[in-house]
């Protein structure tokens, strides 16, 4: 788009010189009382009028006001727009808008979100189409990060090509949606991570997925003392609501559910369950029985596999555990990392204690087909964390968490080669210590 003002000064002195030069070689005739004609001939201006008639632009220069000439009126308004009254951003973050007004002309878009007020402005305009404002709305922005789900209300003003601001405003409403993500707190579509330092301080770190990479956001502390618990787990939807939620286990073995409020932090906790602290392994966030709800599996002491079904109620989320497997002793590490291999359902990662990780994948009745060998390595990593669609393509993502470094693995959907190769991600400063990861 043309910067503003220097376009529309260009623009009205060469109209100014082709008028001078037109009418002063004696091609028009032109009557005494008749005023100069604008840019898009629809309205003329009074070189007599009174003071009142003349109004002050925004940079503090003085504009007759625009009145109507015979034929076609000054008046602008709105022919069409093509802002949907739903926008999905699971799987994108570009979308386009049109606004096509009466008048050729300059326009100024704003955008707010209802709940938290985030508002962006867009001054928009195109010499091929005066009178067609186009917008591709990025919603990923560098300052307030990717735009929240929710109500949003949008206003668009115009003004002439030589920067008359017209009596003209319109407005109306979308929302945004997208699928929930386990791993997105304040309900903004983009990975959020938790970290709980080693004095029990609770962070999330809100994440940029752009051009490829993976990046810090911004990190914020949302609670203390939680050093209380010995587990941490980002589950997804657990408790029936849009956000993601969250399960910790206290060191006497009772079970909590933190539901997401979808402002990046969480509810009062709720009690879920007594005797956890017979497993030593718990992962959750995959939905295992394919009825859209995550689910929770542990591996007790003795190497048994169980599974709780999400049954999308806060007060209970589970039904009744059942044993799907023995043997799982044999890994330190297990991760619900959603469908990444394209099956029926979702798939489960487990490291063995030589650093080889297998992959499991759903069948969607709650079992397994039997294990795959991804790679050896993987012992390199302190936490492994599934964390849902990071990158928009549909599949779901893994993050290894090393003594200093971020590692991201994007999903193929093909089970013989689950990951592309691997991308540096970069979620914290070095002097942000943490022992544990969710």
């Amino acid at each position: 788009m043309p910067p503003a003002h220097s376009t529309r000064r260009r623009l009205a002195a060469a109209i100014a010189t082709v008028l001078a030069v037109t009418l002063g070689s004696g091609a028009l005739s032109v009557p005494a009382t008749a005023a100069p004609v604008t840019a898009d001939a629809a309205v003329t201006t009074d070189t007599a009028a009174a003071a009142e008639d003349v109004i002050t632009l925004a940079d503090g220069r003085s504009a007759p006001r625009l009145v109507a000439t015979a034929g076609e009126p000054a008046e602008v308004t709105l022919v069409r727009h093509t802002v949907p009254s739903v926008i999905d951003l699971s799987n994108k973050s570009f979308v386009s808008m049109d606004w096509e007004l009466s008048q050729d002309g300059w326009a100024t878009v704003v955008l707010r979100h209802t709940r938290t007020g985030i508002t962006t402005k867009h001054l928009l305009g195109s010499a091929g189409h005066p009178r067609t404002f186009s917008l591709a709305w990025d919603a990923h922005d560098v300052v307030t990060g990717d735009a929240p789900n929710g109500d949003y209300t949008w206003t668009i003003t115009a003004e002439s090509v030589d920067g008359v601001p017209f009596d003209f405003t319109a407005s109306g409403s979308f929302t945004v949606v997208r699928k929930t993500a386990p791993h997105d707190f304040n309900d903004n579509g983009s990975l959020d991570v938790l970290e709980r330092d080693p004095w029990g301080g609770l962070w999330r770190v809100d994440t940029s997925s752009y051009d490829g990479s993976l990046s810090l956001a911004s990190r914020l502390q949302i609670g203390w003392g939680w050093q209380a618990y010995d587990r941490i787990e980002a589950t997804g939807d657990l408790g029936g609501t849009p956000v993601g939620d969250l399960l910790a286990r206290d060191k006497s073995g009772v079970l909590w559910l933190y539901q997401g409020n979808g402002r990046g932090g969480f509810a009062t906790r709720i009690k879920v369950g007594t005797g956890w602290q017979i497993y030593d392994r718990i992962a959750a966030g995959s939905d295992l029985t394919n009825d859209s709800r995550a689910d929770v599996i542990a591996t007790d002491k003795y190497g048994g596999l169980w599974l709780y079904p999400g049954t999308g109620n806060a007060g209970a989320p589970f039904s009744a555990r059942k044993k799907i497997g023995t043997g799982w002793g044999v890994y330190n590490e297990l991760t619900a990392v959603g469908n990444i291999a394209g099956g029926a359902a979702g798939d489960l990662v487990a490291r063995d204690k030589y650093g080889v990780l297998w992959q499991y994948l759903g069948k969607g009745d709650g079992t397994f087909a039997p294990r795959t060998k991804i790679g050896g390595g993987w012992n390199a990593y302190t936490h492994l964390v599934g964390v849902g669609d990071v990158t928009k393509d549909g599949r779901a993502d893994l993050l290894g968490f090393g003594a200093d470094s971020e590692y991201l693995y994007r999903a193929t959907g093909d089970w013989r080669a689950p990951f592309a190769p691997v991308q540096q991600a970069l979620l914290h400063y070095p002097d942000h210590a943490y022992d544990h990861i969710a």
